[in-house]
């Protein structure tokens, strides 16, 4: 095989792979939303069926939403308050 084909396909795993990495993260983040809704609309009594590393990737998500749910509330009150009576 010349260099230059090897350099080629390396540089295609190596495509390949980040794509994959990426492709992995976001079922990752979809999964997690799923459970999330799956929760909320009571279709799931208990996350006793999820790794103890799912289970941190999903706190971390809830995190994520209360702090933007928060924000946005902080928001909501600071126009309100800004508003003439």
């Amino acid at each position: 095989m010349l260099d230059g084909e090897k350099v080629i396909l390396e540089q295609k795993i190596a495509a390949a792979t980040a794509r994959m990495n990426e492709l992995r993260r976001t079922n990752r983040e979809m999964e997690v939303k799923l459970v999330i809704y799956d929760a909320i609309a009571g279709s799931r009594k208990n996350l006793d069926d999820l790794s103890p590393n799912f289970i941190d990737d999903l706190q971390k998500e809830v995190a994520k939403r209360r702090e933007e749910v928060q924000k946005r509330m902080q928001e909501l009150f600071s126009m309100d308050s800004s508003k003439p009576t």
